[in-house]
């Protein structure tokens, strides 16, 4: 019984086997022809004149902005010293409240500092989003032109044939049609 069980399911099993081989496409029939394109972000970047100008321009900002809050640290640094001075001439209710209007304005220069470099930061990313969107316009011109189905970043490769790596045509396109970037 067990026996006779076991040679029904079996060809019940095999049967089942042979007729999804049947239904499943053959792979050889298929033919996979691809273009592929492959671009160096990080040279993309280096080169681009758009993205270089925003780089100084936003480090010639945050120099500015860190030598203001410089001086402006040193101002409270001299308060402190000549209240520090002053600590044995004032009465003790007259110190402690300068000393919580001197912390106050320490909190207050803080605060600043980190809501100016938050801003300069939501600046540059939205000036890097601009050039990054003429990037991918270009790629998508240079894929279409070259009749390309794929364009992948070179860093996420292993080895790759000078013949699809895209990125002169790309910086050189890229420059043409963005030579600077607005801030607005």
């Amino acid at each position: 019984m067990q026996k006779t069980f076991f040679l029904i399911i079996f060809s019940f099993f095999f049967t089942l086997v042979e007729s999804q081989e049947n239904t499943q496409p053959k792979l050889d029939n298929i033919n996979f022809k691809a273009g592929i394109g492959v671009v160096d972000m990080k040279k993309i970047l280096a080169q681009s004149t758009a993205y270089q100008t925003l780089v100084d321009e936003f480090e010639e900002k945050r120099r500015n902005h860190r030598n203001r809050f410089t001086k402006l640290e040193d101002v409270i640094r001299d308060d402190e010293s000549k209240l520090l001075k002053q600590k044995n001439i004032l009465s003790k209710e007259v110190y402690a409240q300068k000393i919580k209007d001197l912390n106050k304005k320490i909190n207050e220069l803080k605060s600043k500092q980190a809501g100016d470099a938050q801003k300069f930061e939501r600046e540059f990313e939205i000036s890097t989003n601009k050039i990054q969107g003429a990037l991918v316009d270009v790629l998508s011109s240079i894929a279409t032109k070259n009749k390309l189905d794929l364009v992948l970043a070179k860093s996420q490769l292993l080895l790759v044939g000078k013949d699809i790596d895209l990125t002169d045509q790309a910086i050189k396109d890229l420059n043409k049609i963005l030579p600077k970037i607005s801030k607005n």
